[in-house]
C-alpha cells in the first residue's frame, strides 16, 4: 500500500497540476479538520464494546453499537449543518483560490464533506471488527481499496472532464464503497451489528464523558497535520 500510495501521489500531481492538487489537500483539510469528533468517539465506542464482550453479554453490546450509532448519526447532522454554512462561507471569502477554480473547488469540498459524513456514521461498524480482533479482514479490503486507487489513476489519466472535479467524484466513491463493504461485514457476520433504536440516557453519557480526555489528544494530532 506504501509503495503504491507513492506512486499513485506523484501520478495525481502530475495530471492535476500544483494548483488542483493543493486546492484538493486544503478544501478537504478543511473537512478533517472536524475528524477528531469522530476519532474521539471511536476510541470510547471500541472501550465499551471489548469491556461488555468481555463480559460476554451480548444484549449488552448490542446496545452499546445502536446507542453509538445514533450519537454519531447526530455528530454527521451537526457537522454537515456546520460546514454547509461556515465552511462554504469560509471556503468563498476567504481562501486564496483562483477564481477560475472556485466552482471546482466547492466540488471538492462536497465530495469531500459527504466522504466524511459517511465515515464518521461507519465508526462504530469498525469499533466492533476491532473489539472482535477480527483484523484480517482490514488485509483484504485493504487490497481492494488500493485496487480502487490504481483506477482512480487510470480513469484519471484517460478522462476528459474538469479532474479535479473527477478526482473528488472518484475518491468519495471509493471511499464510501470501501466503508460500506465494511458495513455489510458487519452485518452479515456479527449480531449484534443490527441496528434497531435504543434509548439509554445513562450509556449515552458514559459514551460522551468517556469520549472528553481522549478528545484532547484527538485535537492535538488534528491541528499538528490540517492545521
Amino acid at each position: 500500500m506504501m509503495v503504491i500510495s507513492l506512486y499513485t501521489n506523484r501520478i495525481v500531481l502530475d495530471k492535476l497540476g500544483i494548483t488542483d492538487f493543493g486546492i484538493y489537500n486544503v478544501v478537504g483539510g478543511i473537512v478533517v479538520m472536524l475528524g477528531f469528533l469522530s476519532g474521539c468517539m471511536g476510541n470510547s465506542v471500541q472501550r465499551f464494546l471489548s469491556f461488555e464482550l468481555g463480559r460476554n453479554n451480548i444484549e449488552q453490546v448490542n446496545k452499546v453499537f445502536n446507542v453509538s450509532l445514533l450519537v454519531h448519526c447526530v455528530i454527521a447532522i451537526v457537522i454537515l449543518m456546520a460546514m454547509e454554512c461556515g465552511g462554504l462561507w469560509y471556503l468563498n471569502t476567504q481562501m486564496n483560490i483562483p477564481s477560475e477554480r472556485m466552482g471546482a473547488a466547492n466540488w471538492a469540498f462536497q465530495c469531500s464533506l459527504l466522504t466524511m459524513i459517511v465515515t464518521i456514521i461507519q465508526v462504530p461498524y469498525n469499533a466492533i471488527i476491532i473489539s472482535k480482533e477480527k483484523m484480517g479482514i482490514y488485509a483484504y479490503i485493504s487490497v481492494l481499496e488500493v485496487s480502487l486507487k490504481l483506477l482512480v489513476v487510470y480513469l484519471l489519466s484517460i478522462g476528459d472532464f474538469d479532474r479535479l472535479k473527477l478526482y473528488s467524484v472518484l475518491v468519495m466513491l471509493v471511499t464510501v464503497s470501501i466503508l460500506m463493504v465494511y458495513r455489510i461485514y458487519c452485518v452479515k457476520r456479527f449480531e449484534e451489528a443490527r441496528f434497531h433504536f435504543v434509548k439509554d440516557w445513562r450509556l449515552f453519557k458514559e459514551l460522551i464523558s468517556f469520549s472528553g480526555w481522549n478528545m484532547l489528544s484527538e485535537i492535538a494530532w488534528t491541528f499538528t497535520g490540517p492545521g
